[in-house]
């Protein structure tokens, strides 16, 4: 161990994450090599234990990597070249790991699209990738070939309903009608190769893109992640965490691959440290004690998740077997932890760790880790070992000391290589001090002599829905701004007893619409929000306001021109509240 040296009151200069770890952690070596590989190597002394479990469909990672090894023949014989990006747009299903690891193993490049997005839009991201290879769930031939008009698609291959627990071999007889490629007939395809040894590739190369903001609409950014950007997240996350490798076996994964969260830290960083990872793709709320009767000993959440847990798991349910529940999504107020560990408490479980993470699609969503160390529960944990960051002035970059609040910036392997045909905003994302390149999360909050970061303010303003998906107030906000009868609007969460939470939409109306019966504005105002607009784009259905409250002016924060989210959140629940206990009556 390396002893602490005297503090200076800045983060940069103390690291006072690295305190007390191993030069070998605070200096980590990361492979040369692309994951497929890293992961075969990691895997070798436990081929035959469990890797994901779907529904009904359980996978050695033998049988993972054999299946991978099929699909990634078939890619080339479709064409998949190396650098090439492969898209996929389904729900969170083992043949959509596959697809990755096949891909990986080619050097081909893997994107999720939210499989809830709109025609339009993955027509948009298809042309912008370039992607000759579509993967999707459960459509028909005439959408396929609709899909492929007006992209560089030359192959759709769709995982069918009736086949997710189906075999990749040559004994599917081949089906490909000149637009559509059966999942399960890739083994056939496969089957005209011989099968090859896995070429050595750069750990620099490009691996998966994500998105900033888990959504295919408003200001989201395509994040181009490399194999080390992948490989280093894992192994500061696991030096962080002072976690064996047999102190937990299994995870549960619910979160939409479509999110960073979803895929690159639940799922690949479990199957990374040789866990199980089990996959829920129709989380909710009829469906959750289902997942929680698999046992998952980690479970990658939110507080919406949580909440859904608490709800729908009978009282007599005994959940000892559950260690950690870490929240990446959103964040744990006191009271929502000290609610969490009383439900657990009364299912025979009084050791389980709660705590909150945070993280980007920028750093593979691994920022700060709260596993495996003293619990800090106003905190999101501790900063990674084995990474440099700071805390700043959002406006003059001029470095805070500890407990002073500022934007906290992290530098790293784990930081991305850079936005997707967007240069300029690459650039103004970074900014290179003291010889590290530094990325700016655009998260406030403050650091602790331990190392430990408290967020005090939101990059952006989200919920999270019973189906863990995110809806983002802002862009939605926008969309809406631009109609006609509104002069202004907010559009806040509320909370609800199925869905968790929906939009509560509250507009000012401009003076031409100001006289019209309020009812049926409010019923204008709602069908616009189901169209297209005029730049082709259209709200999802999650999106769309569950409530209209049309208002002389917006509640602004004191001092400022800036509207009162707070205010009319309360205004919003209330809202609700009343109708409930009016209809009651």
């Amino acid at each position: 161990m390396i002893l602490n040296k005297t503090k200076t009151g800045y983060l940069s200069t103390d690291r006072p994450q690295n305190d007390g770890f191993s030069i070998f952690k605070r200096y980590p070596i990361i492979p040369d090599m692309n994951i497929f590989n890293a992961m075969k190597m990691l895997s070798a002394f436990y081929m035959d234990r469990e890797a994901i479990d779907c529904l009904n469909l359980v996978a050695t990672y033998q049988k993972m990597f054999d299946d991978a090894l099929i699909v990634s023949l078939a890619l080339e014989e479709l064409g998949v070249r190396k650098g090439e990006i492969v898209t996929i747009s389904m729900p969170n299903y083992y043949q959509a790991v596959v697809m990755f690891l096949a891909c990986n193993r080619i050097g081909a490049v893997t994107t999720f699209l939210n499989y809830f997005a709109t025609d339009a839009e993955v027509k948009y991201y298809l042309n912008l990738f370039e992607s000759s290879v579509y993967v999707n769930y459960n459509h028909s031939k005439e959408y396929n070939s609709f899909i492929k008009k007006g992209t560089k698609v030359q192959n759709v291959i769709t995982l069918g309903r009736n086949k997710l627990a189906g075999s990749l071999n040559a004994n599917y007889r081949l089906t490909y009608d000149g637009t559509t490629v059966d999942f399960n007939s890739l083994g056939s395809i496969a089957s005209h190769q011989t099968s090859k040894f896995e070429g050595w590739h750069s750990s620099k190369e490009n691996a998966l893109i994500l998105f900033t903001s888990g959504s295919s609409t408003g200001k989201s950014k395509a994040v181009v992640l490399t194999n080390e950007n992948i490989l280093a997240a894992g192994t500061y996350l696991k030096n962080s965490s002072n976690i064996k490798e047999n102190d937990a076996k299994s995870s549960l994964v619910c979160v939409p691959f479509a999110y960073p969260y979803g895929f690159a830290t639940s799922t690949l960083m479990s199957l990374l440290s040789g866990k199980k990872a089990i996959l829920a793709p129709d989380i909710g709320a009829d469906t959750i004690v289902y997942y929680m009767r698999k046992h998952p000993e980690i479970i990658f959440g939110s507080p919406a998740l949580m909440e859904l847990i608490k709800r729908n798991v009978p009282e007599s349910e005994d959940l000892s077997f559950q260690k950690q529940f870490i929240s990446g999504g959103d964040f744990f107020t006191r009271k929502m932890y000290d609610d969490a560990k009383d439900f657990y408490a009364r299912h025979n479980n009084l050791d389980i760790e709660i705590g909150n993470g945070s993280g980007n699609a920028e750093t593979v969503s691994c920022g700060t880790n709260p596993v495996g160390i003293k619990s800090k529960p106003d905190t999101a944990g501790r900063l990674l070992v084995g990474t440099d960051a700071m805390i700043v002035d959002p406006e003059t970059y001029e470095e805070k000391k500890y407990h002073e609040e500022g934007m906290l910036c992290v530098s790293g392997k784990h930081v991305f290589k850079e936005y997707f045909k967007e240069e300029e905003l690459t650039k103004e994302a970074k900014f290179e001090r003291n010889g590290r390149t530094y990325f700016k999360t655009g998260t406030l909050g403050f650091v602790d002599e331990e190392g430990y970061f408290t967020p005090t303010a939101k990059a952006s303003r989200f919920y999270i829905t019973d189906t863990l998906d995110k809806v983002y107030p802002d862009p939605v906000q926008n969309f809406i701004g631009k109609f006609e009868p509104v002069k202004d609007c907010a559009v806040v969460e509320t909370p609800d007893e199925k869905k968790l939470f929906v939009n509560t939409l509250f507009v000012v109306l401009t003076d031409k619409y100001k006289d019209v019966d309020l009812e049926s504005i409010k019923d204008y105002i709602l069908e616009l929000c189901k169209k297209n607009n005029e730049e082709g784009k259209r709200l999802r259905e999650i999106e769309i306001p569950t409530y209209i409250e049309v208002v002389d002016e917006l509640p602004r924060r004191q001092g400022t021109d800036k509207i009162d989210y707070l205010t009319l959140e309360k205004r919003a629940k209330n809202m609700v509240e009343k109708a409930k206990r009016l209809s009651l009556q």
